[in-house]
């Protein structure tokens, strides 16, 4: 294969041929010579550059063609392998959540991904969405559907602990022989514990999120705890019942179950249980009455002169502002998503770097929900567009996502049994995997999304929760100074939350080559005990191969303490040095970037978790090179250290949280445009203009045309050279400008032939042809290129 100098000569000296030969014929016409020699060997030699250009670009889309097909052939093999997704939609509320349509999309678009690379060894997956409409009786004929059908490879789903029960209640004897692997959607790991093939992507009630609650508020200090829950429901039940074994026998100051009737309760059974409360005095309450029953709860505890603080398990951001302004003190919840102010960094990177328009699934009106006949529905704001980054639609998107990530789980199993493994050897494959390579501690599933492992004892999900509060008078939840990890052992470590922001000063240099920039930027801290600067190792500065120490500079401008000019509660520092990015550049240069300054612990045995101020807070102003800024946010990301003990074989897995503070800029175009899209332009302008220069006048057509196309070649030569893995939008525009002239080329030479010069219908062919549709095909392609321009963000 060539080298890139070595084309490049190679194509001055045909350059160099063609234009010695052209002097040759012109010299030859001076001297006399037959003019119709010197036209034909002209044409010969216009004819056969024409012919070279479009013979390599049949060729390059004959390759892809072939190339396709041959992947889809592989992916079209076989019988198909099904997948059942067990959904649950619902008609009662006012607007639609999101959820379902989220994880239809999320799926479908992992099942074409997984199929268009061979499936599973040929065989495609074909997924089979089952809806309950949150109705036990239709949970059960689904199950009872999904383990009839043959070739069912794995089933995912099914929520809501009620619903669970049922179906385990029901057809659970047949779930366990089918030993079709089920990857649940339930907290309750009482309801599937005798089952080996059934795994949930929740965490364990029992192991994870009453421990939490508990050693949460044991540490902080609360005394006297108290459980609100209600009776017969299997989440709260299951809840209360472990809370009460944690806390240990006569710790618990009150344990008061309400009886409802469906999902409403009644007030007077809300008042009477307040009452119940009344004498145990408790001074922190666990809640798991529903969100719904929430204002009424928090009213009648402030009805009856007491203001415990609550721990509740819904979410806070759903109870109506002026009750949780209101309330006396403090509110917490556990979360594992829809962090205060902090993102999904594999989610929130993917709708900054795409149209956020795709990533709306929340807010169809329910025409059918109750409320509306009621007056109880209210009609949004239609002046305002839809918010892909609002709370329900991040966690419908956190729904999809987890469904998306088991249907890329189950095939990356499956794909691990030998070639020609029956049905029931690639089920078998795909549990081994979850209790080996995928168990907690010994190796994790790292999916699109999240990484996944399942504890070896629950065969449940190992995701270590968030505890957020509301504090008393701050009008925003943000997370808990304390937090907890699971240790190897499983019991549970505290870890710190990192008050902490970065204020970026300068981003410039930027070098897509070297796939790095630098920056400036202040970081602050809040100066609690334990935060400092020496626990935090900034993940993607540059490490010089020479010193092999990351080229930065840390300068302390406030350690904290007193200060006439300083906050006493902060440690401030300016940072400078060079960082690394990852660029994306398919859509080179109409592309936005996205550039971060990453943060992890710089030991395992100290991690910590990050909690920026609201983005609205934040400094919005920097200095920039080329680029202009578009939004920034801060995300954060669960990521581990695999090692292998080289005596034993055992793997290990060593998980840590980092978080980056991210920049989304858009390349500016101006230059671009000035020195490459309009010397284009004129390009295409000239040898368009060509094909009316009367036919007689053949040699200087093609000579006009020629040098269009070399002059086209020459323009991309010129550029500045780009080390991307796949061709930028750019270097397609070149590409659709050399097609559009080899065409004007090919086009003259047929109109000098003899055989299609005596039809006029082929020479009105050709004109209509150069005249009419190849300006409709440049200004549709300049068209789809402003439509990505606007499309980016």
């Amino acid at each position: 294969m060539m080298s890139g100098a070595q084309y490049r000569d190679g194509g001055f000296l045909r350059m160099h041929v063609f234009i010695q030969s052209h002097a040759n014929h012109r010299n030859a016409t001076r001297r006399g010579l037959p003019w119709r020699r010197t036209a034909r060997t002209s044409m010969s030699v216009a004819t056969m550059i024409a012919t070279t250009a479009l013979v390599l670009v049949l060729v390059l889309a004959l390759q892809a063609n072939s190339a396709l097909a041959v992947e889809n052939a592989e992916a079209a093999s076989g019988p198909p392998l099904s997948i059942a997704i067990f959904v649950s939609s619902r008609n009662d509320q006012c607007y639609d959540d999101g959820r379902v349509a989220a994880i239809k999309r999320l799926t479908m678009a992992e099942q074409e991904r997984i199929n268009a690379s061979g499936g599973v060894h040929g065989r495609p997956l074909d997924i089979r969405f089952l809806d309950d409409a949150r109705d036990e009786k239709k949970s059960v004929a689904n199950m009872r559907s999904a383990l009839g059908d043959p070739t069912q490879l794995a089933m995912i789903g099914l929520s809501g602990s009620s619903r669970g029960k049922a179906v385990f209640d029901a057809v659970g004897p047949e779930i366990g022989a089918s030993q079709i692997p089920f990857l649940a959607d339930l907290s309750v790991s009482g309801l599937f514990n005798g089952h080996t093939n059934v795994y949930s992507t929740r965490p364990s009630q029992d192991e994870v999120r009453a421990p939490v609650m508990v050693e949460f508020t044991r540490t902080i200090g609360y005394m006297r705890p108290a459980f609100l829950g209600r009776s017969g429901s299997v989440f709260s039940d299951a809840l209360g019942d472990a809370i009460k074994k944690l806390q240990g026998e006569g710790n618990l100051a009150g344990d008061v179950r309400i009886t409802s009737d469906g999902d409403k309760i009644a007030p007077d059974a809300i008042s009477r249980a307040v009452e119940a409360l009344q004498h145990s005095s408790p001074d922190i309450l666990y809640v798991a009455i529903g969100s719904g029953a929430m204002p009424e709860l928090m009213k009648a505890l402030q009805a009856a002169g007491m203001a415990p603080a609550l721990f509740i398990t819904g979410r806070i951001n759903t109870l109506p502002e002026e009750i949780t302004k209101s309330y006396p003190n403090a509110i917490y919840q556990l979360a594992w998503d829809d962090l205060p102010e902090v993102y999904n960094n594999r989610i929130r990177k993917k709708i900054a770097t795409t149209d956020p328009a795709q990533w709306v699934f929340e807010g169809a009106k329910v025409v059918s929900a109750p409320g509306w006949s009621k007056g109880e529905c209210k009609e949004r704001d239609a002046s305002q567009p839809p918010d892909p980054l609002s709370s329900e639609n991040l966690r419908a998107i956190g729904f999809g996502a987890q469904y998306a990530d088991m249907v890329g789980l189950v095939a990356t199993a499956a794909r691990q049994a030998p070639r020609g493994t029956d049905i029931n050897g690639l089920r078998a494959q795909i549990v081994k995997k979850l209790a080996t390579d995928y168990a907690t501690g010994s190796g994790a599933y790292k999916g699109s999304f999240e990484n996944w492992s399942f504890a070896t004892a629950t065969r449940t999900a190992t995701r270590m929760p968030f505890v957020v509060i509301l504090p008393q008078g701050l009008g925003r939840t943000q997370l808990a100074p304390l937090q907890f990890v699971r240790a190897r052992d499983g019991s549970l470590r505290q870890t710190q939350t990192l008050y902490l922001d970065i204020d970026m000063i300068k981003a410039h240099r930027i070098d897509e080559n070297e796939s790095s920039f630098f920056a400036e930027f202040y970081l602050s801290m809040r100066a609690d005990e334990g935060s400092t600067l020496e626990r935090i190792e900034f993940a993607n500065a540059y490490i010089d191969p020479l010193s092999t120490r990351r080229q930065i500079t840390i300068d302390t401008i406030h350690g904290g303490g007193a200060s006439n000019a300083y906050p006493a509660t902060m440690k401030i520092y300016k940072v400078s040095g060079r960082f690394l990015f990852s660029p994306e550049l398919t859509d080179y240069p109409l592309d936005t970037q996205l550039f971060s300054i990453d943060l992890q612990p710089k030991s395992g045995d100290a991690p910590f978790i990050i909690q920026p101020p609201p983005l609205e807070l934040r400094d919005q102003n920097m200095i920039t090179d080329g680029w202009d800024p578009v939004a920034q946010y801060v995300g954060t990301d669960e990521d581990f250290v695999p090692v292998v003990d080289a005596f034993t074989h055992t793997p290990s897995v060593v998980p840590f949280y980092k978080a980056s503070f991210s920049w989304l800029m858009k390349r500016q175009t101006t230059d671009y445009i000035l020195r490459v899209v309009v010397p284009l332009g004129f390009i295409l302008i000239v040898a368009y203009l060509s094909i009316f220069i009367p036919r007689s006048n053949f040699e200087a057509i093609v000579t006009i045309q020629v040098t269009a196309l070399l002059s086209a070649v020459a323009l991309y030569l010129a550029l500045p050279t780009l080390a991307s893995d796949s061709a930028t939008l750019s270097d397609r525009m070149f590409v659709f400008v050399y097609m559009m002239v080899a065409v004007m080329i090919a086009i003259s030479i047929l109109r000098v032939n003899q055989y299609v010069a005596s039809r006029k219908w082929m020479i009105w062919t050709l004109d209509t042809l150069h005249v009419v549709v190849l300006p409709i095909l440049v200004a549709v392609a300049a068209f789809l290129v402003y439509g990505i321009s606007v499309a980016m963000p």
